[in-house]
């Protein structure tokens, strides 16, 4: 993916996901009293330095009053990117590049709830802290630094305690002294102590 292509694509992300942020606004209003504490695990893909990983999520929101949140995340992503033919016609150059990503992060969230019960729509807005780790050759290099991520998602309620989630996360670093768009998405199961 082009540099141009990746930039245009982190920005309309994160522009969907600020547009869904403002239209939920008036969803806030609702009175329904919530469940206090839900956890949600899965799978989520994500980028770094153009290297594609995946890797697990896992969160917890507790509800302060109504729609609003408190929400932890914690995610690590894994990728490895092969060099082709480029190893076999340059010298010293490494087969493979090697890519991890940690990322701790805590903020507010709002969560629309259905009158039918069936669905969810929630977003967020967390700061924290990401490490990742870059290699090839046995040689490598990481760097820890700020990051925030805006997001937006949905939960299908199987009851009221499981549902199944899917998540569109903007993450932003600034690893190595050079600013990072990481697109985000996210599937797994959320369960609520009611």
């Amino acid at each position: 993916m082009t540099r141009k292509l990746a930039a245009r694509v982190n920005k309309f992300m994160l522009a969907t996901a600020a547009s869904l942020c403002l239209l939920a606004l008036p969803l806030c209003a609702q009175t329904e009293a919530p469940h206090r504490v839900d956890l949600f695990g899965g799978y989520s893909h994500t980028g770094n330095y153009n290297i594609g990983q995946s890797g697990w999520i896992a969160s917890a929101n507790y509800n302060i009053s109504g729609p609003l949140g408190v929400e932890a995340d914690v995610s690590g992503n894994y990728g490895t990117q092969d060099l082709g033919g480029a190893a076999v016609i340059l010298p010293n150059v490494p087969n493979s590049l090697h890519s991890r990503m940690h990322s701790f992060n805590v903020g507010p969230s709002g969560t629309y709830r259905a009158p039918s019960g069936k669905y969810n729509a929630f977003g967020h807005l967390l700061f924290g802290t990401s490490h990742t780790n870059v290699s090839a050759a046995g040689v490598g290099d990481g760097s820890t630094s700020f990051s925030w991520i805006l997001g937006v998602g949905g939960d299908y309620n199987f009851t009221r305690q499981w549902a199944a989630r899917a998540q569109l996360d903007f993450l932003r670093t600034n690893f190595f002294s050079r600013g990072g768009n990481h697109g985000r998405v996210a599937f797994g199961l959320v369960y609520r102590f009611l």
